[in-house]
């Protein structure tokens, strides 16, 4: 017996109610839009932004402070001027790997760029890319981030290193780390606000 496409069609407008048709091309929407490779990644992201949680501190016994290699971590700015880590380290550092590949990783800037916003003062915010200065300023022109201070380097100190990105460490004036995440999070939140605060009255 042949299929009768619209006989499918009719008999599915009349068991399915308005709500879960519109449910069902959204569907179909989404993934047409997930296997086109342009608009995989913004829609990725998307995705990822809007169930992003805050983030927690670690336990006390989790936390850890960095050694001298990390404190040597040669850094590298906009204008090619180098910096070892622990000249940035006067403040709270907010350290941020990613790449501008990276779903997650793009997902999450929106919220470090508010929390840089108002957090840009009190805190030292880095974010480290191993990809070339060029595609670095290219993408943060096309997407609005030109204000974040964006860092690059080859490699990672060992007590910086992770097997994915994004991965984010909130560090003290000490040079302990109070916090890491790995995976995107809303960075915005009273929570990263408060570890802050806490960490600049210390």
């Amino acid at each position: 017996m042949a299929f009768n496409l619209r006989n499918w069609f009719s008999n599915y407008l009349k068991k399915k109610r308005p709500l879960s048709i519109f449910f069902d091309v959204l569907f179909i929407v989404l993934v047409v839009l997930m296997l086109i490779p342009s608009t995989r990644k913004e829609l990725s992201s998307f995705i990822i932004r809007t169930t992003s949680l805050p983030p927690s501190s670690l336990d006390n016994d989790e936390q850890y402070k960095i050694d001298a290699q990390a404190l040597s971590w040669q850094l590298i700015d906009y204008e090619g001027n180098t910096h070892r880590f622990e000249e940035l380290n006067d403040k709270p550092v907010f350290l941020n790997i990613w790449a501008t590949w990276c779903p997650p990783c793009i997902a999450e800037l929106p919220s470090i760029l508010e929390l840089y916003h108002n957090n840009g003062k009190t805190a030292n915010f880095i974010l480290v890319s191993n990809e070339s200065p060029e595609v670095v300023k290219a993408f943060a022109e096309k997407h609005g981030y030109t204000d974040l201070p964006f860092y690059f380097a080859r490699s990672a100190p060992t007590d910086f290193e992770s097997q994915s990105i994004p991965t984010t460490f909130i560090i003290s004036k000490s040079g302990q780390v109070v916090l890491k995440k790995k995976g995107a999070a809303r960075w915005n939140s009273d929570k990263t606000k408060e570890i802050l605060k806490q960490l600049n009255s210390e």
